[in-house]
């Protein structure tokens, strides 16, 4: 349950889809069971990046502010969250743990570079997914997109 927490605070679709696992949560309790069920913030994100430049908003103050409303929408709420065990994507204590996964990957010949393709932005710095290109172009700025190779991990076999 990691919702990017946008300006705009929650819609309809985040409590829809997590009302399940909150009673799945709860009858566990109830059953006796420790249940982790923690909370979190995918707060990384080229929305984030692009509210900023458009704001002119460093975008750790504006991400600071949405996680704060959403957290506080989400109790109104009622949902039976550990919040002692709320993480967020941007904090160095989480990404760091990432990065280490992915060098430890890499050591073992497990995360190579290969020649797949994939949709650059420039503009944008970033990749994207197929359904953000249209024509050509980036969906959100209407940016030129080139396509370029990426590293991969292997699929299992």
């Amino acid at each position: 349950m990691f919702p990017y927490p946008s300006g705009a605070g929650l819609h309809v679709g985040h409590p829809l889809g997590y009302t399940a696992t909150d009673i799945l949560a709860r009858f566990k309790r109830m059953q006796g069971y420790n249940v982790l069920h923690p909370m979190g913030w995918d707060a990384f994100g080229l929305p984030a990046e692009q509210y900023a430049i458009e704001t002119g908003t460093h975008p750790k103050i504006t991400t600071l502010r949405n996680i704060n409303h959403f957290r506080s929408q989400l109790k109104s709420l009622g949902f039976s969250y550990d919040w002692d065990r709320e993480i967020s994507t941007t904090e160095p204590g989480y990404y760091k743990w990432t990065q280490w996964i992915f060098l430890q990957l890499f050591k073992r010949g497990l995360a190579y570079q290969a020649e797949v393709p994939v949709n650059w932005c420039p503009a944008l710095g970033t990749v994207l997914a197929n359904e953000e290109v249209v024509d050509g172009v980036s969906e959100r700025g209407h940016h030129p997109v080139i396509r370029k190779c990426h590293c991969l991990l292997p699929s299992s076999q």
